[in-house]
């Protein structure tokens, strides 16, 4: 792993720990709370109430643990798909919090977890589509092996979560562009185009190898023509002028296939995030705030933000502003990391003390959580009315609204016939 490969490790999880914070917020609240970002935020004054979806400000979450645990498993020799599930089997339970060490994990990656730990259920792989699993398998992208190896190991990762083809194809297309982008010279190289020419190549390579392809029990054909509306959707933000444009464009090119039309590309869909990720990398190439600005676009906040921080780190030394490196939870810990990741020294106990320190950070950040949920005020879930309850609510409001009027009218009239009485 060169020095190139490093930073993008490492601007991917501080992009990570950016976007952690708004997760889930939309970009409206997110500009009318903190109009200008330049920092972590405590997301507590912005979460109303809603105490338990707090995140501790700067703490990277699942995507950056799945993302190291998956670097320590390609400095190995082996197989290393295989070595990653095992690693998150055993991983440590952290008490009262389900998914373990891993933070705030979303639907596909906690069905992952839970099957890894129990081996009865790891065929019961779901066809939800993911976001989050894209920027963790960076680590894939820089292996030294063939087109065919990194497309199997990809596939593989992949399928470890979920059998959804457009994650897949998302997942080939994000993990190739950084494979070429690493390669390259591409000082001057613009990411929706480079991400164009790879599209057009792996359909290729995948078509060259569709045998291979098959055997890892996925239909070749179905892929090439998933990457072929993934190229689709890569060419209305290549003709688009704006990023607001590209947003419209891909929102377009989404809700053709969608009963319920998408507004936003922040959404949880690999066909709009990692169209739009590329092209905020595109648009604000060379603006330092980049980070700031795909954790501000809120939705997926936490994978927006990874992505950018690694293809934006393909061809720029500094992606990263000094005081969220400075500011990073665990700072010290992950640079000592990516540097024994980045000179190819991986020690021996390396993964298991990686998952201890991981554990008594979740610890740690469900603590104050707990001390915060006791000391503030968390609305409680409201309690959903019954048809009958609905009906009576209406009728009270009506019989309020009638008898307000009905009084306004007798005052009116009572005051115009004291006025025709006097005198």
């Amino acid at each position: 792993m060169d020095g190139t490969i490093r930073n993008i490790l490492l601007s991917a999880i501080i992009g990570d720990a950016l976007g952690s914070g708004v997760d889930g917020f939309t970009k409206g609240h997110i500009h009318a709370r903190y109009r200008d970002m330049d920092d972590y935020i405590d997301p507590e004054e912005a979460l109303k109430g809603r105490l338990d979806m707090w995140r501790k400000p700067g703490l990277y979450s699942s995507i950056s643990q799945f993302m190291l645990i998956l670097s320590m498993a390609c400095a190995r020799r082996g197989a290393c798909i295989d070595y990653f599930g095992r690693s998150v089997a055993g991983s440590p339970e952290v008490s009262g919090y389900g998914p373990g060490v891993f933070r705030h994990p979303d639907g596909i990656e906690q069905n992952f977890i839970s099957r890894m730990k129990d081996e009865q259920e790891k065929s019961n792989v779901p066809t939800s589509p993911g976001v989050r699993i894209i920027p963790a398998l960076l680590p894939l992208s820089f292996r030294n092996n063939s087109e065919m190896e990194h497309m199997t190991d990809v596939i593989s990762y992949v399928r470890l979560f979920t059998h959804d083809l457009p994650t897949m194809a998302s997942s080939l297309l994000f993990s190739s562009l950084l494979r070429t982008l690493v390669r390259g010279d591409n000082s001057s190289s613009d990411p929706v185009l480079k991400s164009l020419e790879t599209s057009s190549a792996m359909a290729e390579a995948i078509e060259s190898n569709s045998a291979g392809i098959f055997a890892l029990a996925v239909n070749p054909g179905v892929l090439i023509q998933e990457i072929r509306n993934l190229s689709e959707i890569l060419s209305g933000i290549a003709a688009a002028g704006t990023l607001q444009t590209a947003e419209k464009n891909i929102c377009a090119s989404v809700n053709k296939k969608l009963k319920t039309p998408i507004i936003r590309a922040t959404v949880n869909m690999p066909f709009a995030l990692v169209p739009y990720s590329l092209a905020v990398s595109t648009f604000l190439q060379n603006d330092s705030s980049l980070l700031y600005h795909a954790a501000a676009e809120g939705g997926s906040a936490a994978a927006l933000a990874a992505l950018c921080g690694a293809i934006s780190a393909c061809h720029r030394e500094s992606a990263v502003p000094e005081n969220l490196v400075k500011n990073l939870v665990n700072r010290k810990k992950i640079l000592s990391l990516a540097d024994c990741l980045f000179g190819n020294a991986v020690p021996a106990g390396l993964m298991d003390d990686f998952m201890r320190s991981e554990a008594s950070l979740t610890a740690k950040e469900q603590e104050e959580l707990r001390a915060r949920l006791k000391h503030g005020k968390n609305k409680p879930a409201k309690k959903p009315l019954t048809q009958s309850e609905k009906e009576l609510k209406l009728a009270r409001h009506a019989v309020e609204s009638w008898t307000k009027l009905d009084k306004a009218k007798w005052k009116k009239e009572k005051k115009r016939r004291e006025k025709d009485r006097e005198p």
